[in-house]
């Protein structure tokens, strides 16, 4: 019998549970690169299957062996879990995930699945042995479980930042082969020489010559590294540039028919995760030469206007939004991004910084900040503010469904905006458009009239213009009603550049939602139209921030219908996204009912139903409960923190590290009566109730807050509510130990399955509902606990 040293142990616990998290933010980070922003949710779907399965591996097993020889067959499954993590990385970097349609991505997912789950297998048997057969504190064991992926949010944030994410999902593999030394791994050499061998190959992937590691599929094509002229990672993104493309027409969203035939230009393509395009023009520095291009792109038919000084651009990109204000005459630009990639390709990295020559322009201050928080924080004002075409599909380390752009498009981030506009300002954003199919616009102008009437207007259409051209409508959003001067001057580009204007406070708008929605005097009326409406059209709000998700979730044949068309419609890669979270909700019931349900009947006939039921519904309640609060947090709280980094740092890793204390807390205060059971589940609703109410006010009185207060703020809510959280899990093991430690593994294994299928229901309730209703059907299933409190005595 092989033992190891409760330090050793717990540090052993803490590691792993922290690599597990690391991994799980990794993968995700890059199936944002090699699939869409929703499929890499499937990460989490897989890796709780996988964790279930290394749990149902330990209840299968002999109870006594797995007591006697813990430490041993901990530190063999670490190994593995650094081995087959190898393995999976292979995999990712080869294998095309996505197809070129539905059904034949339907046919690779299961495949690169497989390929994802081993890691999580091994690593679920590990945690699974720790909690349920090692001979310590359950309770004690699992607080460390919490702070190890507590640590795991900030180290994967670090590491993302330092390193291209192949190369930190190779680090972490060499942390798991060392992790086994912690335990009783029958080869310590193995481990040693896995580790070091495993750090070398990361070493020499991030060594400044073109890595040998890296996706070779991105979003069902090929591309290599010979076909880039630059390739750089960060947390939220991996941003690369194409190699330069010369004497060919010129890079526009929206072109004019008028655009001459003859002109030619030169550019590089910027990417962010392989699709969010945006080019980096070839600029000689003099903003009256070069740039007359621009004025035949509908993006630019804000600059018509008479009289701007000063501009506002959100979302640098290659800085063509920034050549547009300069060639209009605007003297005082400054532009932000959230990714500080994008910045320093225009400041630093040449042969970019001297290819673009933006950064050298008088006047022209370029800022790594989330536009929203910069806006709310400073108070310069703008005679324009731009916006064209922010939509990386580049999900957050936080949550996939979660956009890191999702927060500027609300009637809370437009209302901030607007109020940054000068007397006669105007603000002006691009979108997709189809005129013979539903598209974006729709949204964009009922967000619009949303954000207007809240500021008080009484008649928004007279402060909308907008025109489209090609598949892209600009919208122009005027702080006070469009004067005379300012409607012809849009008006003669319009004609110049023949665009083909779609709302004008001087013409008829053509019946159908658009003149519904500029119709509506009051919210109220405005809700009546969206509600009507055959897509979700309603103003994205802080509660409900998904600009994005106009597909309703309850409409599936529409749904069906859209994919099955496959046609060019904005609603397109809509309708996948929902179907994909319809995909994942379907494998999470399978894997409960397949992985956890069938093979429980055996515990039923040789235990009390009672107590199987009773012990089923306590660990599945806060597995659900947990996710429900736990998402809906994070995507309100990252919304008002800005950077989708704070996401993780600040919301999850406090969030998770209380939940650890308060773990910690019940090891010392157990809750060993009915009635401090029931005091301890009536505060822990309560508290996430109270939750919903602080974090309204917090995002109302605290908008323009410096980030230290913000983000204090955020942890004044999380911590509280994290250490009652903390006391569910572990006041569930030892009432289950108290009739019958054989199951414990099994609840173990239905935690992470509640807890996956939640996560998925949590993010559909979010879409549908609003983040508040599914944060209070979360405080509900820890008030519900009460019932299988009482089944399980």
């Amino acid at each position: 019998m092989k033992t190891t040293s409760p330090r050793a142990f717990y540090t052993g616990v803490f590691i792993l549970s922290g690599l597990l998290m690391m991994l799980q933010i990794l993968q995700s980070r890059i199936f944002s690169v090699t699939t869409w922003y929703h499929l890499s949710f499937l990460v989490i779907s897989v890796a709780m299957f996988g964790l279930t399965l290394g749990a149902l591996h330990v209840h299968k097993g002999d109870e006594k062996e797995q007591r006697r020889n813990y430490a041993q067959l901990m530190g063999t499954a670490c190994l593995n879990f650094a081995i087959f993590t190898s393995f999976a990385l292979a995999a990712h970097m080869i294998l095309p995930i996505v197809a070129a349609n539905t059904a034949k991505t339907l046919m690779t997912l299961p495949v690169v699945s497989l390929c994802t789950i081993p890691p999580y297998y091994f690593a679920g048997y590990a945690l699974s042995l720790a909690i349920t057969r090692a001979p310590y504190p359950s309770a004690r064991t699992y607080a460390f479980d919490l702070i190890g992926a507590a640590a795991g949010c900030l180290a994967a944030l670090g590491l993302m930042e330092t390193v291209d994410a192949p190369s930190a999902v190779l680090i972490v593999a060499a942390g798991a082969a060392l992790a086994s030394l912690c335990f009783g791994v029958p080869d310590r050499f193995k481990s040693y020489v896995t580790a070091i061998s495993l750090v070398v190959l990361a070493l020499i992937n991030t060594l400044p010559s073109r890595p040998f590691v890296y996706p070779f599929w991105i979003k069902n094509l090929i591309v290599t590294q010979g076909s880039l002229a630059h390739d750089e990672w960060n947390s939220i993104s991996r941003v690369t540039v194409d190699n330069e493309i010369k004497n060919v027409r010129p890079f526009l969203w929206g072109p004019s028919k008028m655009l001459p035939k003859d002109l030619t230009t030169s550019f590089y393509v910027l990417k962010i995760d392989g699709d969010a395009g945006t080019p980096l023009n070839k600029f000689g520095g003099d903003c009256r030469k070069g740039l007359e291009t621009l004025d035949y792109d509908v993006t630019t038919i804000a600059y018509a206007l008479p009289r701007l000084q000063k501009a506002g651009i959100i979302g640098v990109g290659g800085g063509r939004d920034v050549l547009s204000a300069c060639k209009a005459g605007i003297r005082d630009i400054t532009a932000m991004d959230v990714n500080d990639i994008q910045i320093s390709l225009l400041t630093k990295v040449e042969p970019f910084k001297s290819y673009t020559n933006i950064s050298d322009l008088k006047g022209v201050k370029l800022i790594h900040s989330e536009a929203r928080s910069w806006f709310a924080s400073h108070p310069d004002t703008f005679d324009i503010i731009q916006m064209s075409l922010i939509d990386t599909w580049a999900s957050t380390g936080a949550g996939a469904f979660a956009l890191s752009e999702n927060g500027l498009y609300t009637v809370e981030a437009w209302r901030t905006f607007i109020s940054r506009l000068n007397a006669g300002g105007v603000m002006t954003v691009s979108r997709w458009y189809i005129s013979d199919a539903h598209s974006e616009v729709e949204r964009l102008i009922s967000l619009a009239a949303g954000a207007l009437l809240e500021q008080g207007a009484t008649a928004p259409q007279k402060h909308l213009f907008m025109a489209a051209s090609d598949h892209i409508a600009t919208l122009v959003l005027s702080k006070d009603p469009l004067t005379t001067e300012q409607m012809a001057a849009l008006e003669k580009r319009a004609t110049a550049m023949k665009f083909k204007v779609l709302i004008s406070p001087q013409r008829k708008t053509q019946p159908g939602d658009l003149f519904n929605i500029l119709a509506a005097k009051t919210r109220g009326s405005l809700d009546n139209v969206a509600s009507e409406s055959a897509f979700d059209i309603s103003p994205p709000t802080d509660q409900r921030p998904f600009f994005f998700n106009m597909v309703r979730l309850t409409q599936p044949f529409q749904i069906f219908k859209l994919i099955s068309e496959n046609n060019a419609s904005a609603m397109l890669g809509h309708a996948k996204a929902i179907l994909n979270l319809y995909v994942i909700i379907s494998f999470s019931l399978a894997m409960v009912v397949g992985a956890i349900l069938w093979p429980l009947r055996d515990e039923v006939k040789r235990m009390s139903s009672r107590f199987v039921a009773g012990g089923t519904a306590w660990f599945a309640l806060i597995g659900v409960g947990f996710m429900f609060i736990e998402i809906s947090l994070l995507q309100r709280l990252s919304v008002y923190l800005g950077h989708p980094a704070y996401g993780l740092s600040i919301v999850l890793f406090s969030l998770v590290l209380s939940t650890g204390i308060g773990s910690f807390i019940c090891d010392r205060l157990p809750l060993e009566t009915p009635r401090a059971l029931a005091v301890w589940a009536i505060l822990t609703a309560l508290a996430a109730f109270g939750a919903i109410f602080a974090v309204n006010w917090i995002t109302v009185h605290f908008a323009g807050a410096e980030l230290v207060t913000r983000a204090l703020l955020c942890v004044s809510v999380t911590l509280p509510l994290g250490c009652l959280l903390g006391f569910g899990f572990p006041t569930g093991m030892a009432l289950a130990r108290n009739v019958s430690t054989k199951p414990t593994a099994w609840f173990w294994g239905i935690n992470g399955a509640a807890g996956v299928t939640g996560s998925a229901i949590a993010i559909a309730l979010n879409i549908a509902l609003g983040l508040n209703v599914t944060m209070a059907l979360g405080a509900l299933c820890y008030l519900a606990l009460l019932v299988p409190a009482r089944l399980m005595k």
